[in-house]
């Protein structure tokens, strides 16, 4: 697997029951929600929104992010099923990462602009995929590769997984949010890394200042 960082074995996390019993449960939800026809952008429709109090965003922040997303999600809309359905936004702290897998640059360029739009966008990351390679195998694929690691980040005590957020595109693992030190990310990135269906490792998590 082609990672931006390999980590020692000593930081990769045991595997507890409990986490088998969800992984197990999460296959059928996965499965379930794929032969539904769910698309990327309709299963993230109501992901990121939640607020806990131990997370690094303050509740403006998710406020402005929710309402971002939402604005974003209308202009997809708008713009066609086709960029709706292939396009995932998240939105942490104003700032717009826009992922997903379409079937040429003027798609790429045209959410681009989209992701732009909004009032109060702090900047935007366009990580789409140009490519044919997805499909439905691939999205359940996705599905459960960011179920099972985001269970792993709940389930470790090293991680606060209120401040990571874990997508997914055709094995290509993207992370975004604000660890509380350089050692929480850099065990959070040994997690992704010890997979063997990650392809690959895109890591925009920023430490928070002084962690």
């Amino acid at each position: 697997m082609e990672s931006v960082l390999t980590m020692p074995p000593n930081l990769i996390a045991e595997d507890r029951p409990e986490r088998w019993r969800l992984r197990r449960y999460l296959i059928y939800l996965v499965s379930a929600l794929a032969l539904a026809g769910c698309a990327p952008t309709v299963l993230s429709l109501a992901v990121d929104g939640a607020y806990t109090a131990s997370e690094e965003r303050t509740l403006d922040d998710v406020v402005d992010d929710n309402g971002i997303k939402l604005e974003l999600n209308k202009l997809l809309l708008e713009d066609g099923l086709g960029l709706f359905k292939d396009v995932g936004t998240v939105v942490y702290r104003r700032h717009v990462y826009l992922l997903g897998d379409v079937e040429n640059a003027e798609d790429k360029a045209r959410a681009g602009a989209i992701g732009r739009k909004p009032e109060k966008v702090s900047g935007v990351t366009n990580d789409i995929q140009v490519t044919d390679e997805g499909g439905i195998i691939s999205l359940v694929d996705d599905i459960y590769i960011e179920k099972v690691i985001q269970a792993d980040y709940l389930f470790d005590s090293a991680i606060d997984s209120s401040n990571f957020r874990v997508r997914s595109v055709n094995g290509v693992v993207y992370l975004m949010g604000l660890a509380e030190s350089q050692s929480e990310l850099d065990k959070a990135v040994a997690i992704v890394d010890a997979r063997d269906d990650v392809r690959r490792i895109v890591n925009y998590v920023k430490v928070q200042q002084g962690g």
